[in-house]
């Protein structure tokens, strides 16, 4: 399975357009379903001054999240395109490092 993030941001048009709520819990529930694809991970909110929202996924690609998203009304007053993206750190680093 490959990972993703979405940032999602405020939509900048006026939409007032009445939405169905969001199906959080049962989004979640679909999450933890071993082997299930995608898999919402975690999220997270930057800052107080930010309304920028950082979630992330576990995928076999970027166009199932997005049905997922839309399917649950996730942040769906928010625009987010999911960006695969690959985890490394100091322990890669050194590793990577010849002897």
């Amino acid at each position: 399975m490959t990972l993703y993030i979405v940032v999602h941001e405020r939509k900048q048009a006026n939409d007032d357009a009445v939405r169905p709520p969001t199906r959080l819990l049962e989004l979640a529930r679909a999450s933890l379903v071993a082997d299930a694809s995608p898999r919402w991970l975690t999220t997270w909110s930057l800052d107080l001054h930010d309304d920028r929202i950082v979630s992330l996924w576990e995928a076999e690609s970027a166009a199932e999240i997005t049905a997922m998203i839309e399917r649950f009304g996730f942040l769906d007053d928010m625009e987010g395109t999911p960006v695969r993206v690959r985890a490394w750190g100091p322990d890669d680093v050194i590793a990577a490092e010849p002897e």
